[in-house]
């Protein structure tokens, strides 16, 4: 039986779907925003805009609200972050190219990345990591979820812990986007950026605030305060920081769909609520920037 979201107008403004590294396709992850009751749901692939349109046709057929999404993979001074684009016109040309470097270097790195993984003693190919994805954003999760497969590892987190995440034996690092890049290119194409879970810039909160000050003066509108990643207390200081800066206050499960994970759609492990106000909120402050 499907769980039910505990009230009518939440919604989720940050999921993925196999388009980047996510399980379902944009049609099922439609279907099961729809499901478990939520108001409205944003597709925010990885550096693609692929599943859009797949997304915004089940939307109107099942009666929930798409926000077309993107989430661009960023590089600033001494470190990297990711910057969610809400309402974004996904055939725009300046986000067309942003999306198209990112990608290039995501490429460049997935080579390597099997290369050091095969001088590591694993059997895999690009076709065993691909799977069945013909189209979209290869991430790490593909190689994380080929080694599952291979019976290599046992779970994602021992995939990251041991092999994929920063700093261990198959990393590499990749040429991204400048934050201001991104930000630019959001707002180029119509839409509202938004940094996505800042705990993740692995920063203190006075060095974070500093950078999302940087941010904003580059363009962003909005913060992801809510995240399965923030504890109250650092919703909280997210929150604060928001306010001193003028940002709007968003949120999102980061959902990706995955069997191993406690992260539900609507309400990540059961602490998030994100009403639909915050959408009005962003859609009163595109049509303010329009008439400006």
């Amino acid at each position: 039986m499907t769980e039910k979201v505990s009230q009518p107008d939440l919604v989720d403004l940050h999921v993925h779907s196999n388009a980047s590294d996510g399980v379902y396709s944009p049609r099922e992850v439609v279907e099961r925003a729809a499901e478990v009751g939520l108001k409205a749901v944003a597709l925010t692939d990885h550096d693609t805009t692929a599943g859009l349109a797949e997304a915004l046709a089940t939307g109107e057929a099942v009666g929930i609200e798409v926000i077309p999404g993107v989430e661009i993979s960023a590089e600033f001074e001494g470190g990297a972050c990711h910057i969610l684009g809400y309402f974004v016109e996904p055939g725009a040309a300046d986000l067309a190219r942003v999306l198209e470097v990112a990608r290039e270097g995501r490429a460049r790195r997935n080579a390597a990345i099997l290369a050091r993984l095969s001088d590591l003693g694993f059997d895999l190919t690009m076709d065993d990591v691909t799977g069945r994805q013909t189209a979209g954003t290869l991430t790490r999760a593909h190689f994380a979820a080929a080694m599952i497969e291979k019976g290599y590892v046992r779970n994602w987190d021992q995939a990251f812990e041991t092999y994929l995440g920063r700093g261990k034996p198959a990393y590499v690092g990749r040429k991204h986007v400048e934050p201001a890049a991104a930000i630019a290119a959001i707002r180029g194409a119509g839409g509202l950026a938004s940094l996505a879970h800042p705990r993740q810039l692995n920063r203190s909160i006075a060095e974070t605030e500093t950078w999302l000050r940087r941010f904003a003066e580059a363009g962003i509108e909005a913060v992801e305060v809510s995240s399965p990643d923030h504890t109250a207390n650092f919703a909280r200081h997210y929150g604060e920081m928001a306010r001193r800066l003028g940002l709007l206050a968003t949120g999102g499960t980061d959902w990706h769909g995955r069997a191993d994970s406690d992260i539900r759609l609507g309400v990540g492990r059961g602490q998030l609520a994100i009403h639909y106000t915050v959408v009005e909120q962003m859609k009163a402050r595109l049509a303010a920037r329009r008439e400006a």
